[in-house]
């Protein structure tokens, strides 16, 4: 036989008010700011990329240069070196992304496009690379292999 109470009202160790909310998770709650701007997907690309004491060589692409014009600029910066590891990302819903190899001297020489990041991934694919995600599961960015 069960007891049930009914029309009373739960007892709670602690009453919260009308307008207090009662925080049930681990992380914590994450309110807008709009004093600190968050930093950009190819900044945060290009920290974790490059240590340091490396140097880094970053060329702008002109924007006003055409699709096709960009697609040369990237076939010819991968020619140079065809067997190296790629890295490339973007920003969000907007036409910049960067693409970055490793030097012979330790640094990094990236492009800077004006393309978005998924048309710089067609581009890849196009030039036969194979890309996928690193296994640093905070990365933003995409590794790209050459297919043998």
């Amino acid at each position: 036989m069960a007891l049930f109470s009914f029309g009373k009202k739960p007892e709670s160790s602690t009453p919260l008010g009308p307008q207090q909310v009662e925080q049930r998770a681990h992380d914590s709650v994450h309110t807008p700011s709009s004093s600190v701007p968050e930093p950009s997907d190819i900044s945060q690309t290009l920290d974790k990329i490059t240590g340091r004491s490396s140097p880094l060589r970053v060329t702008e692409i002109d924007p006003k240069r055409t699709r096709t014009e960009i697609d040369v600029d990237i076939t010819s910066f991968v020619n140079r070196k065809p067997e190296n590891l790629y890295i490339i990302d973007g920003e969000k819903n907007v036409t910049k992304s960067i693409i970055c190899t490793s030097d012979s001297d330790g640094g990094k020489t990236c492009l800077k496009l004006q393309i978005s990041s998924i048309e710089l991934f067609k581009t890849m694919q196009k030039l036969e690379y194979f890309c996928s995600l690193p296994d640093d599961i905070s990365a933003t960015y995409f590794e790209c292999r050459k297919i043998q």
